[in-house]
């Protein structure tokens, strides 16, 4: 391992790490480098091809389809009736794709008639497979329209609704959230500094008589409104959606137990219970990293790269599954500490021997696993070389060789290789993301989320959905530039 390979030449002569230094920048910072850059220019290549080839056969498919479906009837366009015989096709015959209701066909055929004739022309039925990847769901009155109906012809209300579901919502509650991260601050640095602190009696009382107490009190009763707000206004199923509502929702409803069970006259009087649950809620403080460009693309990278990351990693575990099962059957039982074994004292005096290297075996299959591991990360590849060679012969050098070659270079560069992929594109989506503006899109239908991916539908708008009411469409099984891609084929 560098440097420790020259450190013996360098002892005696100081031009000896030119040699070195040479080769290292030569190998390690170029050549290592290149094959780093054919991998991920491979790796892309092979998906446009992909991605062309998919393309290519859809065309060809749904060209196919059209002449079929309109064959009989000689016009060059498919009808609505035609369309729902398509679909209840789909769902008899097809049971690799989930059920499609009766309402969602409809819509379906709506937003694919962007001209609004009641049939769909060749171009409108070549979209037929990116309507598929939409899913509507219809959006019912939330409790307190269905409980006070006139609600929903108030504008102060949607005026109310729409303030509590805005971005601008979100920065005052983050703007509390900092105001009471920094009171915590105020409030634990005499502890954090060291200094010996005596505790208030007062905090032991039961009554809120003490500026702190009325202090958490009121955060807690800030971040109360807010998730009653936002219940009321917006309704459970849209504020259950969200894992930052639902964490949010569960930390308010701990602060607001912990009043009660504080503030009660039961004998517990610990005020500290309170702080401690509101302490909690500053863990969204890390959502202000979202705002800054970097740290938002980084984020979305993390998330999007998951599901690839698990092909990838299923391909790794299968590289080195083989090459643990290769080092059993080659090298399997031959390292042991046995005295009675005469295998145990030819390890004797090697740096493996030296390091306590000896659970890093090929024995069985789970230890077999974890070397490999260890030379995935190039992690003391020379100690755990010397054992096996001591063990074996000169030519075990081949088996680090090809797991190198296989389990390094191959597939760590095509880690890396899809990691940049998605940043380039996550970094692409969000420089052209165009945050907090709703759309008037084609046929009625406006632009809800932030994100882009799910959008409101007037069905009173919608060809052949006069008789629906609202709804919200979401794509299914897509990344974030898919879902932009699919969303913006039907909405502007």
């Amino acid at each position: 391992i560098y440097p420790d390979v020259m450190m013996a030449g360098y002892n005696e002569n100081r031009f000896v790490p030119l040699f070195f230094v040479s080769f290292m920048m030569l190998t390690f910072f170029f050549l290592l480098n290149v094959m780093l850059a054919v991998v991920v220019n491979g790796y892309n290549s092979s998906n446009d091809a992909r991605e062309k080839e998919i393309e290519i056969t859809k065309v060809n498919y749904l060209t196919k389809a059209f002449e079929l479906i309109t064959a009989k009837s000689g016009e060059l366009c498919v009808t609505y009736d035609q369309m729902m015989a398509v679909f209840l096709v789909l769902n008899e015959e097809c049971d690799e794709i989930p059920r499609i209701p009766q309402y969602q066909t409809e819509i379906m055929f709506a937003v694919l008639d962007q001209t609004g004739t009641e049939s769909l022309d060749f171009n409108e039925f070549m979209n037929f497979t990116s309507v598929m990847m939409l899913k509507f769901e219809e959006v019912n009155p939330t409790l307190l329209e269905r409980i006070f109906p006139s609600l929903q012809m108030s504008e102060t209300y949607h005026k109310l609704r729409d303030f509590v579901e805005s971005v601008t919502f979100d920065y005052a509650i983050d703007a509390i959230i900092l105001l009471n991260f920094a009171v915590v601050i105020v409030q634990s640095y005499p502890e954090l500094a060291g200094h010996s602190v005596q505790e208030n009696p007062k905090l032991q009382d039961g009554m809120i008589d003490t500026f702190w107490e009325g202090v958490e009190t009121l955060f807690s009763v800030i971040y109360l409104i807010e998730m009653t707000s936002k219940i009321l206004l917006l309704g459970w199923k849209q504020y259950s959606s969200s894992l930052r509502n639902l964490f949010d929702g569960f930390v308010t409803v701990l602060a607001v137990g912990a009043m009660i069970v504080v503030y009660y006259p039961d004998g517990y009087t610990n005020s500290h219970l309170i702080r401690f649950v509101v302490m909690s809620r500053i863990v969204r403080i890390f959502r202000l990293f979202m705002v800054i460009k970097p740290f938002k693309v980084m984020s979305r990278t993390f998330i999007g790269v998951l599901p690839a990351a698990g092909r990838v990693g299923l391909l790794l575990f299968c590289v080195v599954y083989t090459f643990s099962a290769i080092g059993m059957y080659f090298f399997g039982g031959n390292i042991t500490r046995d005295p009675n074994n005469p295998m145990s004292y030819v390890l004797e005096g090697t740096d493996f021997a030296d390091n306590f290297y000896w659970a890093n075996n090929f024995n069985d299959l789970l230890s077999g696993i974890n070397v490999c591991f260890n030379l995935l990360v190039i992690n003391n590849w020379n100690e755990m070389e010397s054992g096996i060679i001591a063990i074996s012969n000169k030519y075990s050098r081949y088996f680090f060789f090809f797991f190198f070659v296989c389990g390094v270079i191959l597939v760590n560069n095509l880690v890396v290789a899809i990691v940049v992929d998605f940043f380039f594109n996550e970094l692409e989506e969000v420089d052209t993301e165009k945050n907090d503006v709703e759309k008037e899109a084609r046929g009625g239908v406006k632009k809800l989320s932030r994100g882009g991916t799910n959008l409101l539908f007037d069905g009173g708008k919608l060809p052949e959905g006069k008789k629906h009411h609202q709804y919200v469409a979401s794509t299914r099984g897509l990344t974030g530039l898919q879902q932009k891609n699919v969303m913006s084929k039907f909405f502007v």
